[in-house]
This record gives C-alpha cells, structure tokens and sequence, in this order.
C-alpha cells in the first residue's frame, strides 16, 4: 500500500503529466474517484503540484502592476511586441486613443505635444462626440515641413474627431533666436496659450531622445554641430519644451533656450500627465523620467517596458 505522500505524488503524475483523467486515476490504483480529486486537491495545497498560466497577456499584465507599484503610477499599459518600429508605434497610438476615449467624459480639457507617436494616437482617435472637450497644443505649432506631425495640425484634427472646440499656439516650437523667442513670449497670444496649457486636465506628451531619434531631430531642428553640443551635456531625452539628463533634470542648450512650450518644470506641476513613447532608443528618457514621480499614466512598448525593469 502506497504511503499518502507518495500516493498523492502518484495520482498528481498521472493527471498533470500522463493526462489521465480522474476516473482513469481511480481505476488503475484502484481508489475511489472522490480520492483522487482530494488528492489532486491536497497535492497544490502543499506545493507538490504548482499551476502557472503561461501565457503573454498574463506577463503583461504582471509586469504593468510591477511597474506602477515600482513608479507609484496611476496606470502602466505595455503595447504587445509588434513587428517594426511603425507597427509598435501604431499599438501605442491606439491604446493612447483607448485611454482618453474612456476618461473623455471625466475631464474637460486635454493638451497635447507633437512629433510622430502624438501622430498615431491622433489617428487612432474615434470620431465621437466629445463636445465639452477643449484641445489644447502644448508647444510652437508653426513650420514649414512635416506640417502633420506639428501641434496645431494634431489639435486641430483631434479636435474634429472629437467635435469639440481647439486653441492654437501661434509661434514655432523653436525660434530663430533668444530675442525671438522673448518677443513672442510677451504677446498675449502666446501668454494665453501657456496658461491654458498649464491648466488642462490631462497631458498628453510623447517623449524623444535628441541623439537617437526626436521630433526636433526629425524635422531638422538640430544641426550636427548642436547635436554633439547636447550630447557632450549628457542629455538623454527631450519632452516637450525640456532637454532633460539621466536623473530627468532640465538641461540648458542653444537650441532648447529658443523652445517655445510648456517646460518640464510646468509638466511636474500638470494636473494628470499621460506619457507616450515606442522604441528602445527612448527608454533610458522614459526611465529618467520616472524617477521625477510626477507621471501619472504610462504607455510604451514592450522593449521599453523590459528595459524599465532590467535596470532596476
């Protein structure tokens, strides 16, 4: 006669690895079929038997709860592993889009930045009827090229799907020079904007790294020479109108002297900041950023996500 142990080892074999069924069990050891399922029952009662669910969504979401409890974040939403930098951009795109379009009853304004995953959440956005809604550009919205992608143009649209009202920033996100930007900051045009991008409900902002892959780096906002300039500053990422290093430190530059939009200084004092970003050349910027605290909502992709908790 088999000791229990050893029985419950036994009928927890042959269920788990042999894929009898209980019934099976009961007749080859000759037990009744109620003791077979004690003790399958007692078998992951005592750690002989441990069930896992391998399974991606399930990682997912163990590593989203991980994440938000490390950062002390409202909500952390890793997009699947896609197959491109384009394909992971256009997952966190619409899972942005599925995150506003689900608070959208809850808040009354939204301000947003620029650049190519702001893109992609603005085209992923439904056409629904959010007329108490206020679009609101949080950086210079005018240029000449690569107009989709720039603030106006992407408050503009998300306005119109939304049906709701929209503001604009009437300068460019980079002046020709400090005398420039001076000028334009004392109108109250510009003075308006800033206000009001300051007060929004919800920030939306997509961050870059200047060295390996950035809006301003992409519309030819940055020449060679300044690009060795920022590098040599040890800056890791921009947000907005931020250079930041790897402690999310604002770092002053010749070309982010000349931004106009809200700082990182006015996105640690925003209401609630959603924070956006596909690529693995931006996750030493994400990281930096989270060691601020101020970030309220997360959104990246799977390489980014892996990152933020290897480094840990």
């Amino acid at each position: 006669m088999l000791k229990r142990d050893d029985l419950m080892i036994k009928v927890a074999t042959l269920y788990y690895e042999a894929d009898f069924t209980q019934s099976e069990i009961a007749k080859r050891l000759k037990i009744s079929r109620p003791t077979v399922s004690t003790l399958l029952k007692e078998a992951k009662e005592k750690g002989i038997v441990r069930i896992t669910i391998q399974h991606s969504k399930m990682n997912a979401n163990k590593q989203q709860e991980a994440i938000a409890a490390l950062y002390n974040l409202q909500s952390v939403t890793i997009a699947p592993q896609g197959y491109g930098t384009l394909t992971n951009k256009n997952m966190v795109g619409s899972l942005c889009a599925d995150f506003v379009e689900k608070k959208a009853l809850d808040i009354e304004s939204i301000g947003i930045g620029w650049g190519t995953t702001i893109f992609e959440f603005v085209q992923a956005a439904s056409y629904a009827d959010f007329n108490h809604l206020d679009i609101v550009p949080l950086i210079g919205g005018f240029g000449i090229n690569n107009v989709q992608y720039h603030s106006n143009h992407l408050a503009f649209q998300l306005a119109n799907k939304y049906n709701c009202s929209v503001n604009y920033f009437y300068a460019p996100a980079i002046a020709e020079s400090i005398e420039v930007k001076n000028i334009l900051e004392s109108t109250e045009l510009i003075k308006q904007i800033y206000q009001k991008g300051k007060s929004v409900d919800l920030t939306i902002v997509g961050i870059g790294n200047p060295i390996e892959s950035s809006t301003y780096r992409q519309f030819g906002y940055i020449s060679e020479q300044e690009k060795n300039i920022i590098k040599n500053a040890a800056v890791v990422g921009d947000a907005l109108a931020t250079f930041f290093d790897e402690e999310g430190n604002s770092v002053a530059t010749t070309v982010s002297e000349r931004m106009l939009g809200i700082t990182l200084e006015d996105l640690e004092m925003a209401k609630e900041t959603l924070i956006l970003a596909s690529g693995i050349e931006k996750a030493p910027s994400i990281k930096a950023l989270l060691k601020k605290g101020f970030i309220d909502h997360l959104i990246v992709d799977k390489e980014i996500a892996d990152y933020i908790m290897s480094a840990e």
